[in-house]
Parts: C-alpha cells; structure tokens; sequence
C-alpha cells in the first residue's frame, strides 16, 4: 500500500518535469522566480524520499520500519489534506485560493484524495500492531529488571530529542513571529491556505510549521522514553526535512537572502545537518548492536598445546570415542 503513496508523489514530480523541463522547476523547488502554476513544491522532494524509505525499510524489514511507515503516512496525511480542501472549496467565482481551480486542481485533489484514505488504512493496520512495540518494550523492561541495572541513555536518542526540541523552538517561534507581524487573523487565513496559488500541492510555510511542530514533538517523546518506533520515525523526519531544507539552502545561496535572513538560514542549516548527523549516529548505532547471523559458527579459541606425547594424546582420542 505505501507503494501507491509513493507513485502518487512521483508521478506529479515526474509531470512537473516533462511539462516545464528540470531547469524550470529546480529554480520552482529552490523559491526561484517561476512563472505559471506548477504541481508540486520542495516539500515533495521530502515526500519522495520519506515514502520510498520507508517501502525499503518495509521490504527488507530492517528494525525501523514501523517508525517509518507511521512517520511516511502521517506526513502523507497532513501535507496532502490542504489540496483536498482547495478542491472542495476553490472556484473560479470564488479568489479564496488565488489561481487554483480547474481541471489540474480536480485531478490532483483526487489523487490526494486517494492517497490521503491509503495512509489512513496504513496509520489503522499500524495502531492494531502497536502490540508487537508493547510486548517488545515489555521484554526489554523484564530483562532489565532481571540484571539489576538501568537502561543507558543512548548519544542517538539525546540527540534526536535535542535536535527535534531545537527545530520545535524554531516551529512555534516563526508562528508567533508571523502572528505579530501580519496579526492572528490573517495567520488563520495562511494557515488555511488563502492566496496559495504558487503550485498546487503547496501548503502555507505556517500550517508546514504547525504540522512540524507536531512531528518533532512526537519524535522527541518516542526518543526521549526510547520507545522501539523512535528510530524508524527519527530516521523518517530526517529523510523528509533534508531534501527541503537543501533545496531552501540553495535558494537562498543564489541570492543574497543567505545573510540577509538569518532566521531562515539557521533553521535549514539546524534541519539539513542536524538531521544528517542524526541518521550518521542511528545507522552506526544499528550496525554495532546488529545482531550475528541465524546459524553463524562462533569460533572458539584452541587450546594450547599441553606438550604432551603423541601416544598420549592418541590414547585419550581413543578412549572418548570408545
């Protein structure tokens, strides 16, 4: 099933660029100046690498992946509800939604549709194997009080924890920034999409935030109480925040913007190399605690020889096999 999220996400990305041609839409994705409305945004390149990983993560079924999965499809959920909403309520009579209406708005809104009731039956097929996470979290609580010791805070999930507390500080602060400055009511309004009209699947950066606010603040409890799913959604955030936070970067080193906005600057750095780091530390924190092969021979050490006479020792190999 999430094979379809992720056809979903490359066929408009694919569109976009038979349509418009890669040039075109690398300056669309990077905030360049881009004439006409286009289908997806920076934040479907994100789309595009979280879904596909987490398919990988499920076929070679690498301990992860229920982190994934659930990460892929809540993003799925709440970056796709937007465009279902501008197809409902847009019209060519009504400018709420600026330029979006029309049969491309219909036909994307349906897709979105589509994938949107897809990643809620996943997020239900999860929730009813939440038991798998329980008893595993259960047998790890057991064998701990059987040893008499604590459970080590890991490097991975400090830092986890403090790079999602970090970005939550920025998330929530560029919401009250953009509330002071254009005020609460037309923050709802951007919040809703109104006056969007930039591409089609693009959401407003204060509902992108709002909804990151949500993540990350999901992903720091799961680090912080080391849940079995904190790796995978970890792991999942950062697939999805890397590919934006570059393609924000390179927007902003082509122009002079880079210095000029430092807030913005610091926030894609934080989740463009924070992120990196986190999944540097949680891949050689798998590889060191993978487990040997089913059916590994262990060598064991030979013994040192005791300088005994070779008839004694063909003595005593007869006599164990008598």
């Amino acid at each position: 099933m999430n094979l379809l999220l992720v056809l979903q996400t490359a066929f408009w990305l694919l569109y976009d660029v038979a349509d418009r041609g890669l040039p075109l839409m690398w300056s669309a994705w990077t905030n360049g100046p881009v004439s006409g409305l286009s289908a997806t945004t920076a934040l479907d390149l994100g789309l595009a690498t979280l879904q596909p990983g987490a398919t990988w993560g499920l076929l070679v079924r690498v301990r992860a992946a229920g982190g994934l999965l659930v990460t892929a499809c809540a993003a799925t959920v709440v970056f796709r509800a937007p465009v279902v909403w501008y197809m409902l309520l847009g019209s060519p009579s009504h400018p709420w939604f600026a330029g979006l209406h029309g049969p491309s708005l219909t036909a994307v809104g349906v897709s979105c549709l589509i994938a949107i009731l897809i990643a809620v039956v996943q997020l239900g097929l999860l929730y009813r194997a939440r038991g798998l996470e329980r008893d595993a979290a259960a047998a790890e609580a057991e064998e701990e009080s059987r040893s008499g010791g604590i459970r080590p805070v890991k490097v991975t999930a400090s830092a986890s924890s403090a790079l999602l507390g970090v970005l939550n500080v920025f998330y929530i602060g560029r919401n009250v920034l953009t509330a002071v400055q254009v005020g609460p009511y037309a923050l709802a309004h951007l919040l809703v999409g109104r006056g969007v009209g930039r591409a089609v699947l693009a959401v407003s950066s204060p509902w992108q935030w709002v909804c990151l606010t949500v993540l990350c603040g999901v992903g720091m409890v799961l680090a912080v109480k080391r849940r079995p799913s904190a790796t995978g959604f970890s792991v999942g955030l950062a697939l999805f925040m890397m590919p934006i936070a570059f393609t924000k970067l390179w927007g902003l080193a082509g122009t002079a913007a880079l210095l000029a906005s430092p807030l913005n600057t610091v926030q894609s750095v934080l989740e463009s190399a924070g992120s990196a780091a986190v999944v540097a530390l949680i891949v050689a924190d798998v590889r060191r605690d993978r487990p040997a092969l089913p059916g590994a021979r262990v060598l064991e050490p030979i013994p040192p020889s005791t300088g005994t006479d070779p008839e004694t020792q063909r003595s005593g190999v007869a006599t164990s096999d008598a």
